[in-house]
């Protein structure tokens, strides 16, 4: 590829994926060492919160976010009924623009990755559509929105007592950015080399969707990088990692797991302990979000990595915010390869 048979176009997309390329490993390498400088001054820090009690969250709220969240698709599905009618139900054909490409973290709907290949001739399948996409994605964070509204109204807690804000914007700013120039080094080389070892084809149905569609680039990155974060981090970071916390706290005690802890907080309920909130609810987190992007290949791995670091963020601020910035700004990362494989790439 030489920069001469670049069009305009192309050439502001090279330099642009070049200057995040080389911020990013510039960032990353001045965080890192400052990291490996100051290890104990970042692991003592005052910023980090300490283990508290945040027992509120029950199975009650997550299954109303399910119920939610099955109301707004069901919402969209009627918006787009003609579209479906008429579409093709085994989907797009196979692409293998996308296998060197990061996935970003988002989840879509049933069937969006079919890989079943379908005549030339066939009518389009709904999954192709980029309004439909946007739509679907947007009616998971329309859900998340109606079920934090019924949890703050079932528990009368206010979303700092919940942990859905720390209050802090500046902080929760700095500890996003910061944790994301130092994870996404790691992520990076856990994919690269999990793709390596198992020699599986990347496939995602946004190329597909984008490729001969240029004007819907702008849609699905408003779907990948704000609608996508939103309801993943509310789901996967603030009710997950909650109930957990419920569980921890209450053990099998089936009236607090269903319900949680409703009765106002007592002193030593909101007083923190000198210790750090533990880990395998971090984990937990990260294992579940990384399999809930199983069906795209082998990138559910790094994903498993990049959740337990974004539920552990989570832990020691009580906040939805930094979770939120990391995630959108992988996604964003990822967007940007998207766009380069796609706009100067391809043929």
């Amino acid at each position: 590829m030489n920069p001469e048979e670049l069009t305009p176009n192309q050439q502001a997309i090279t330099i642009l994926a070049s200057l995040i390329a080389i911020g990013l490993v510039f960032g990353s390498l001045i965080v890192h060492a400052w990291v490996l400088v100051a290890w104990q001054r970042v692991m003592s820090w005052g910023g980090w919160l300490r283990d508290r009690v945040y027992d509120k969250i029950g199975l009650i709220d997550l299954f109303m976010c399910l119920v939610f969240i099955a109301v707004a698709q069901i919402a969209v599905a009627v918006m787009f009924r003609n579209e479906i009618r008429g579409s093709d139900p085994s989907g797009p054909v196979p692409s293998r623009a996308s296998e060197a490409v990061l996935e970003p973290a988002i989840i879509l709907p049933a069937g969006y990755g079919s890989l079943v290949a379908r005549p030339t001739d066939s009518k389009p399948a709904i999954a192709e559509s980029p309004w439909f996409m946007v739509g679907a994605t947007f009616s998971l964070v329309a859900g998340c929105i109606a079920s934090a509204l019924w949890t703050l109204g079932r528990t009368h807690a206010n979303p700092r007592l919940l942990g859905m804000s720390s209050g802090n914007l500046a902080r929760d700013l700095m500890v996003g950015v910061l944790v994301f120039l130092w994870i996404t080094p790691l992520v990076l080389m856990v994919n690269v080399g999990v793709s390596q070892m198992t020699e599986v084809q990347y496939e995602h149905p946004v190329i597909d969707s984008l490729r001969g569609r240029s004007w819907a680039f702008p849609l699905l990155f408003l779907s990948a990088v704000i609608f996508a974060p939103l309801w993943e981090e509310y789901a996967f970071r603030f009710l997950l990692v909650n109930w957990l916390d419920t569980l921890r706290r209450h053990g099998l005690d089936l009236k607090r797991l269903v319900f949680g802890q409703v009765a106002l907080a007592t002193n030593a309920d909101t007083e923190p302990s000198e210790g750090y909130p533990p880990w395998w609810i971090a984990i937990v987190s990260g294992l579940l979000f990384g399999l809930a992007h199983f069906e795209y290949g082998v990138s559910w791995v790094p994903l498993v990595v990049l959740g337990t670091v974004l539920a552990r963020v989570y832990q020691l601020q009580r906040s939805i915010l930094p979770c939120f910035l990391i995630h959108a700004l992988f996604n964003s990362l990822a967007m940007v390869g998207f766009a380069f494989e796609l706009f100067v790439k391809s043929p």
